[in-house]
């Protein structure tokens, strides 16, 4: 049977408290979480940025893209001004409840991305297989209506941990698996906010990153926008 040292009480949160000393992996993570997570807010700033700017992204991918940016930003500043700090100093004497207030928002934010990329991932989809029908079926009032029930669904979801409490102060997982799973997540919104940029060549005649750069006139969407005006009754 396992011996408890009884001269220690446990109190609910005690978990997210740190040691009370730091040593030099704490400080190579937290400085990995940090950096990586200020990373990818920079490029989710700069995709926000570009697509106001850019009248192509004044669209419904454009609206749905800039909401999972916003979810892929909230969750990351998280990580910058707690998770990544919070690893390096190890404080003891830090109150559960801003750990507790640091997982809710920065879950909330992150569950609301993920959601946002199937639809995303579908938009792309109705684009390219059906283009002429593509502009009747993502209309201004399906856009917003979609953004709309993401943001109320994963509030809904958001209540459940709190509804049902977790006791997870003997979780077994791995650390290194632990610090891997965690880490992918934030790079994979890196991966996402650079996929706007890297791989479409708009973006880079817009920034300047390649100047002399021809546009192909027949995107998905301006073929879209041309095949429905064309399909529309003379006056």
């Amino acid at each position: 049977m396992e011996q408890l040292n009884v001269t220690e009480v446990f109190y609910y949160g005690n978990e997210l408290q740190g040691r009370g000393e730091t040593s030099a992996f704490d400080i190579a993570v937290g400085v990995f979480v940090t950096m990586l997570s200020l990373a990818a807010v920079s490029v989710g700033i700069r995709n926000l940025y570009i697509i106001k700017k850019m009248t192509i992204f004044h669209s419904a991918f454009g609206c749905l893209w800039i909401s999972r940016t916003i979810g892929e930003i909230g969750a990351n500043i998280v990580h910058v001004i707690y998770s990544g700090p919070i690893t390096i100093l190890q404080p003891k004497d830090i109150s559960p409840t801003f750990g507790i207030v640091a997982f809710t928002v920065g879950y909330f934010f992150a569950c609301e991305s993920c959601v946002l990329h199937q639809y995303i991932s579908a938009n792309r989809m109705f684009a390219v297989c059906t283009p002429i029908k593509y502009k009747s079926i993502f209309t201004k009032r399906v856009t917003a209506t979609i953004i709309l029930i993401t943001w109320l669904e994963v509030a809904i979801i958001m209540t459940l941990y709190h509804a049902v409490v977790m006791v997870n102060n003997r979780a077994s997982s791995g650390q290194a698996y632990s610090i891997i799973a965690f880490n992918a997540l934030i790079a994979s919104h890196l991966n996402n906010g650079l996929a706007l940029i890297i791989f479409n060549p708009e973006v880079h005649k817009f920034l300047g990153i390649r100047k002399n750069i021809k546009i192909d006139p027949t995107s998905s969407e301006r073929l879209a926008a041309t095949s429905a005006k064309n399909a529309a009754p003379a006056s």
